[in-house]
């Protein structure tokens, strides 16, 4: 056989093995089997594209940020809502004064001077921005916009550090819709996540695949963060006074983690994808379903290793799409990117 058959052949089985490791992480080869730990005990449906769910646990207060993603930013319900868990009643849309067009994504509270304050990465038609609001008076009361040209591509998540700094993770590394694309199919470490100290921004961790959630540990000494097609957990170790971090773990999941949520215990909840390929189906048709994940990591003693649950698995009946899972007491609130929908669960 000549060299350059057998240059050709290789080349083949190359892009073969390539092929179907991509289906393999993408989950098309994954089997759904439905189960709950628990019971699913209502649905709120007067959300659009609930992506991310925070909790003001101190108050029972649950913040919603909601954008219509099929309607391309035209819809006047998107904004921030608030279920009170008190009553759990039906979430309501909270008013602004904020002046632009206000179209959120992820979502941090933060607590500080006896105040409740808000970041909010916001897309719009003049680009990426992260907003901060103090919340009183069941209002938003806006404070500052925030944009960096060169550090903040493509603002995914945010984590409040403390009224004034902040972590947000990049989506993507490339600006143009075609970079995007080639990052997610060939599944390219190509995003960060950045730090805002009050000043200016910073790059604080590169080389993700799609960087995703972020969130810290109660004690704040842990900063957590996901990235989608990397399907794992990255847990770094925390320096309050210099905000210098050390990679300490990171935990497979074999699915396309998104946001996460950090209860009273310290237990993580991640809401996820299981079948990346049915969540771009779904994401231009309503009517095709995305299975939905949760997981719930129990820390170990050094908080670096977990022990890993999968609480939630569905076919995409219940929630096609989720994102987000918060605790609070012996329920479960479940969001998603694109439905009108939150799901509410009894846990066993």
């Amino acid at each position: 056989m000549k060299k350059s058959h057998v240059i050709l052949l290789l080349l083949i089985a190359l892009l073969l093995f390539f092929i179907a490791n991509t289906l393999h992480q993408a989950g098309v080869f994954r089997e759904i089997h439905p189960h709950i730990e628990g019971e699913a005990i209502r649905t709120y449906d007067n959300i659009p594209g609930p992506e991310d769910i925070d909790i003001d646990r101190t108050n029972g207060l649950l913040f919603i940020s909601s954008t219509d993603r099929r309607d391309r930013g035209q819809n006047p319900s998107d904004g921030i809502y608030l279920l009170d868990l008190s009553t759990a009643d039906i979430p309501i849309l909270l008013q602004h004064d904020f002046s632009g067009e206000f179209h959120p994504h992820g979502i941090s509270v933060v607590h500080q001077d006896s105040s409740t304050f808000l970041f909010v990465v916001n897309h719009n038609a003049e680009g990426d921005f992260i907003e901060s609001f103090e919340y009183r008076e069941d209002q938003l009361h806006h404070i500052r916009s925030y944009k960096d040209e060169i550090d903040m591509c493509c603002p995914n998540d945010v984590v409040g550090i403390s009224k004034e700094t902040f972590y947000v993770t990049n989506d993507h590394g490339n600006r143009s819709g075609f970079g995007r694309t080639m990052e997610e199919y060939l599944r390219l470490a190509k995003s960060n996540f950045i730090y805002y100290n009050g000043t200016s921004f910073r790059e604080a961790y590169s080389g993700l695949k799609m960087a995703n959630g972020i969130q810290l540990s109660n004690d704040g000494t842990r900063l957590y963060v996901t990235h989608t097609l990397g399907q794992e957990l990255l847990t770094f170790e925390r320096n309050k006074t210099d905000e210098t971090l050390r990679l300490m773990s990171r935990t497979p999941l074999h699915s396309g983690v998104d946001n996460i949520d950090v209860d009273e215990s310290g237990n993580l909840w991640i809401g996820s994808h299981p079948k990346l390929f049915d969540f771009v189906s779904h994401a231009g048709d309503p009517t095709a379903l995305s299975p939905s994940q949760v997981f719930k990591l129990s820390p170990l003693k050094d908080d670096d290793e977990f022990v890993v649950e999968e609480v939630l698995l569905d076919d995409g009946t219940i929630i096609s799409g989720s994102s987000v899972a918060v605790r609070y007491g012996n329920e479960l609130y479940v969001g998603c990117v694109f439905e009108s929908k939150i799901v509410r669960i009894q846990l066993n």
